[in-house]
């Protein structure tokens, strides 16, 4: 198992204009030598994590299938674009990826160990602590306003 493939996963997140957060992940897959690029929003940075974790694991679970139905683009049809929908996610065909993104990776085949998506977690809400203080002030703004 010492030299089994790794799948590596890239991690960005952003605050948008509407001021909700952003996902975007590249999954690497080892085996295949496959890049998917996906992405995802979210209200809050809680519901951010909880999306991501869930997100990597049906990434990596599915990981056969979506390499069978999204390697090629001709073969990419309505199967391969209900397959990311199911798990809420949005084919991203931006080509370029931003710098600065978090990684996570796991053994191809294999589920995610606990500690490594704890890691990224603490890293995710760190990152995101100063945005979510900015998004609220125009809120209190309101609320003391009014």
């Amino acid at each position: 198992m010492r030299n089994a493939p790794r799948n590596s996963y890239r991690i960005s997140v952003e605050p948008n204009q509407a001021g909700k957060y952003e996902a975007r992940l590249e999954a690497r897959y080892g085996t295949t030598g496959w890049t998917l690029r996906v992405y995802f929003l979210a209200s809050t940075p809680e519901r951010l994590v909880s999306h991501l974790q869930a997100t990597l694991r049906s990434l990596q679970r599915h990981e056969e299938e979506l390499w069978m139905w999204g390697a090629s683009p001709s073969d990419r049809g309505l199967f391969f674009e209900e397959l990311l929908s199911e798990a809420g996610l949005t084919l991203d065909r931006r080509r370029e990826f931003p710098r600065g993104a978090l990684a996570v990776s796991a053994t191809s085949g294999e589920a995610f160990r606990p500690l490594p998506l704890a890691e990224l977690k603490r890293k995710l809400l760190a990152r995101l602590a100063p945005a979510a203080r900015v998004a609220s002030r125009p809120a209190e703004a309101l609320r003391s306003s009014a």
